[in-house]
């Protein structure tokens, strides 16, 4: 009786403890499968999300932050004291150096400088995007650098404002003309290093003080010489305009000095690429004979008025020491070499020869 007792008391909870098993394996299977069920669908929407954002935040960025596609490159920008960063970043935009005022005003506002934008002239060499923009703005990094320019001896006022107008952004050729056309032969042939911004009155004041400079070198010569120095000048810049090549500065100033010391007309032609832009095979016989014309060596004695050109140190050099010679006349072939002569004889026969 016993026996059938504690049989019957296994059987129970051997089948108990089945049952239960089979049930904590069904249930852990439910949960398992709704866990994964669960992080699929969590996994989808984040992906969605992050795509999502990634779309929007790459709009944004093309839309408002990147350099926009027609940046201005080599560009340069002013802004002037006490302008509102409203107008200053509808300019940028105007400008095509930001895609967008909006981005820009909320750039400079987040980084707390919606005062600070630094008066003064900028130069975006190349694109950058509006938070770099913000940054150079409101840290006053203009990016401006010298640059180098070179006035060629024998440039005259009209041929440096063209230069200069070219390369200086803020360079007014007008007002350098009327201010320079009286230094005509004394600002001196160099190269300079200018900041782009700056103004003609200072070009005149740096190349005025480097004519001074180098003209003091010659103090001694000139104080020795008959001629005054604007008469040197003068000379000097004939010869900078009639010598074609070095060796023929000191030779073409010995002729001058011939002439003038004859009293005979010096009969150059350069003064008329001075005054009417033209070279020896142009100029007219009414502009040979023109009297009103203060340049015209053709018809007045001595020396113009002025100098024609901007002169350098070897021209200055010959102006003061010519070479002696017999020579009279002077004349250059199509290819720049001179041929000198004593006699007007030898000068037409030479000109049949090499010019004519």
């Amino acid at each position: 009786m016993f026996d059938e007792l504690l049989t019957t008391v296994k059987n129970f909870f051997s089948r108990f403890f089945r049952n239960s098993q089979t049930h904590l394996e069904r249930v852990d299977e439910s949960l398992y499968s709704w866990h994964t069920s669960r992080l699929t669908n969590l996994n989808q929407r984040t992906l969605v999300i992050l795509a999502a954002a990634f779309v929007i935040v790459s709009f944004i960025y093309i839309e408002g932050f990147r350099p926009p596609n027609d940046f201005p490159q080599e560009h340069y920008v002013t802004i002037e004291s006490g302008e509102g960063l409203s107008s200053l970043a509808q300019s940028l935009e105007e400008q095509r150096v930001v895609r967008s005022a909006w981005v820009l005003k909320t750039i400079v506002f987040l980084r707390g400088g919606q005062h600070s934008a630094q008066a003064g002239d900028y130069l975006f060499a190349k694109p950058i995007g509006a938070f770099s923009v913000a940054t150079r703005i409101t840290t006053g990094a203009f990016g401006l650098e010298p640059i180098r320019i070179t006035i060629p001896e024998g440039a005259t006022v009209a041929d440096m404002a063209v230069i200069y107008e070219k390369r200086l952004f803020k360079f007014d050729s007008e007002n350098f003309l009327k201010t320079a056309v009286d230094l005509e032969g004394y600002l001196y042939p160099d190269t300079y290093h200018f900041l782009p911004n700056v103004r003609e009155s200072e070009v005149i004041r740096v190349m005025r003080d480097n004519f001074d400079t180098h003209i003091a070198d010659f103090e001694e010569d000139i104080d020795a010489s008959p001629y005054t120095l604007h008469e040197i000048i003068t000379l000097a810049s004939i010869i900078e305009k009639e010598a074609w090549k070095e060796r023929d500065r000191k030779l073409i100033s010995g002729v001058l000095y011939n002439r003038l010391e004859r009293g005979m007309l010096l009969q150059v032609d350069a003064t008329f690429t001075y005054t009417h832009g033209k070279g020896t095979y142009d100029i007219t016989l009414a502009e040979l004979l023109d009297e009103e014309n203060l340049y015209n060596t053709y018809v007045h004695e001595g020396l113009p008025p002025g100098p024609i050109a901007a002169v350098g140190e070897s021209s200055i050099r010959a102006a003061l020491n010519p070479a002696a010679n017999k020579y009279l006349f002077y004349l250059a072939d199509r290819s720049g070499t001179t041929y000198y002569s004593a006699t007007y004889e030898e000068h037409l026969s030479k000109k049949r020869v090499y010019v004519d």
